[in-house]
């Protein structure tokens, strides 16, 4: 008895197990390849910077999934947050304000597909 449900538990965790294997080599030919079609502006007004996202739709037949804005270093974060995107004419746009004092190493990271998706990563280069 003792056997068999182990053998029921190996199966079910077996059958439940997704695995998700994304080299670093394939997410940098993924953003060498599609990373023009983001483009990130931003405008310093007074002391905020107000930053706005253009984004496709899809990219190879893989819809937009998430945009998140990711602060510090994509390996290391120091703050994430996701960004809502929203319909402007055929465009699709994401945007957010900071002020000027808070400015330090921001990405934006658009993932297309599921959870195990590919995704671009661009840095937001603040002008001034």
């Amino acid at each position: 008895m003792k056997y068999i449900i182990l053998l029921i538990v190996t199966i079910s965790c077996l059958a439940n197990a997704d695995s998700c294997v994304v080299t670093d080599a394939d997410e940098k030919q993924y953003n060498d390849l599609h990373s023009n079609k983001v483009t990130i502006e931003s405008t310093l007004n007074s002391s905020n910077y107000f930053v706005t996202i253009n984004l496709p739709d899809s990219i190879e037949n893989q819809s937009l999934n998430a945009v998140w804005l990711v602060s510090g270093s994509i390996e290391e974060p120091t703050f994430i947050a996701p960004l809502k995107v929203f319909h402007e004419g055929e465009q699709l746009v994401a945007w957010y304000s900071i002020d000027a004092g808070l400015i330090r190493k921001d990405y934006i990271v658009v993932g297309f597909g599921g959870d195990c998706g590919p995704s671009i990563v661009k840095e937001v280069i603040y002008q001034r």
